[in-house]
């Protein structure tokens, strides 16, 4: 329960509940994975469906892939952010983990930029509501083109200390380890921002939504590297890890050092998550992980009476949603038949 009562529970539990029903629904998808064009998609989005307003300028021959998911995205993270500012005005505190999210992405779309000619587009998408709570310089991030401009443009924010560790040479910079620096600093003030504001029942649920993510996270990295680069040894340095998980220290080194995919399933089926796996999983682990994340989600929204794990779920399935329309709209643009299209969506099916 949280350790101060709070009138506000019921605001949020409601908030976040009525914004559900937007979530596409199962026709919905029948209707996207049929389209036989980016128009036909666009012109279901929009009569149809709630992505009526982030889709109102796209129309007839001006329509691009790559506008189209922006504006899909931005349209997504201003849900989000809006539930944040409804959260923060309200005096509730959980709202600080989704601005730190956004950070975390900033931060490391900026960086897989450094060594290119581009420039990061996330500001494009991310409301300017956002920005007015963060010290972040988007602008200076984007431009940086090197680990010292990069470094000074958080200089005297909350994530120059994670970044320290490259600086003084303690640690080689690339993007997994930057990757783990600022997740492993995110999981920490996630882990204290619920232990401050909540205990019992309340806090166990919370961090289990929060350890199933980065454990799904984590699971896909070791997997992916033992598929792609399977004579690479493997640690904590070359593998997504922040320390904040469900499996114990001994789970997780046999993840690492698990010698074949069946050995690695075993471990799963082992788990905490062994009630999600399924043999058609084996050599699908993303299907694996979104499946369980979204049934969870799912299971939660309907039946938790927890305010904020109410919120989070209703995140991960919009974050579900995003992922999903994305795939819908690469699929109909590339002309893949439906049946093709539909193996990349996690979604309810009745």
């Amino acid at each position: 329960m949280k350790k101060i009562a709070s009138l506000a529970d019921n605001a949020i539990l409601a908030k976040s509940r009525a914004m559900t029903n937007d979530i596409l629904k199962s026709e919905d998808y029948s209707a996207l994975i049929g389209c036989r064009n980016l128009s036909e998609a666009v012109s279901y989005l929009k009569n149809r469906t709630a992505y009526s307003n982030a889709l109102s300028t796209a129309s007839g021959m001006g329509l691009y892939r790559s506008r189209i998911e922006a504006d899909i995205r931005k349209f997504n993270i201003e849900k989000i952010t809006k539930l944040a500012s409804f959260e923060s005005a309200i005096g509730q505190k959980m709202h600080e983990i989704i601005y730190l999210n956004f950070d975390v992405e900033l931060i490391l779309n900026c960086a897989n930029h450094l060594d290119t000619n581009s420039v990061s587009d996330f500001s494009l998408f991310t409301p300017k509501a956002y920005f007015k709570t963060r010290r972040i310089d988007p602008i200076a991030l984007e431009r940086a083109s090197s680990f010292d401009e990069f470094y000074d443009a958080l200089s005297g924010t909350r994530f120059q200390k994670p970044l320290d560790i490259f600086k003084n040479g303690n640690a080689v910079f690339t993007i997994t380890s930057l990757e783990n620096a600022l997740y492993q600093y995110l999981c920490g003030e996630t882990k204290r921002i619920i232990k401050e504001n909540f205990d019992g029942n309340d806090e166990e649920k919370l961090l289990e939504i929060f350890k199933m993510k980065y454990d799904f996270k984590m699971i896909e990295s070791i997997y992916r590297m033992k598929k792609y680069f399977p004579d690479e040894a493997l640690d904590f340095s070359n593998i997504f890890y922040t320390g904040l998980s469900a499996f114990t220290p001994k789970q997780t080194l046999s993840l690492i050092n698990s010698k074949n995919a069946g050995e690695f399933f075993k471990i799963l089926q082992k788990s905490a998550y062994g009630k999600f796996f399924e043999e058609q999983y084996r050599d699908r682990i993303e299907t694996f992980t979104r499946t369980a994340l979204f049934k969870t989600n799912q299971k939660n929204l309907r039946f938790s009476v927890i305010p904020e794990v109410v919120m989070f779920s209703f995140i991960g399935l919009l974050e579900n949603e995003t992922r999903n329309l994305i795939h819908i709209i690469e699929c109909v643009n590339y002309g893949l038949a439906p049946e093709e299209t539909a193996k990349f969506l996690i979604y309810n099916t009745n």
